[in-house]
């Protein structure tokens, strides 16, 4: 009986771990942003409202990058109209903290984008 317990806890550990995104899934690169490192991505539920906070650093010669947030629902479709895209200057081997707040609270989740800034 203990051995069974032992696997239905493993199982439930196991899905549990694989129900939570990737920082690689949870971010849609566009144009060459190879060089640019996600190297952390929390976020929480202030007052209602989820606030993220991505942590990227420049790897490369170019410093100009531009981001945006998905924000989505507890369904996974999008809760407000797409975001402008935001340009942020970082130079070659700093690092900055974006952080976003969603503007609904019916955001549950989000996901990051990044592109060549144009």
């Amino acid at each position: 009986m203990k051995k069974y317990l032992l696997i239905l806890l493993a199982a439930i550990a196991l899905a549990a771990c694989s129900s939570t995104p990737s920082m690689k899934d949870m971010t849609v690169r566009m144009g060459d942003t190879d060089s640019i490192q996600i190297t952390d991505m929390r976020s929480l539920m202030r007052n209602g409202v989820l606030t993220a906070q991505v942590t990227i650093q420049n790897d490369s010669k170019s410093n100009l990058v531009a981001y945006r947030f998905k924000w989505l629902g507890k369904n996974g479709m999008t809760v407000s109209d797409e975001e402008a895209w935001k340009p942020v200057t970082i130079g070659k081997g700093q690092s900055t903290i974006i952080t976003g707040i969603a503007p609904t609270p019916d955001a549950t989740d989000f996901r990051f984008e990044l592109n060549q800034y144009k």
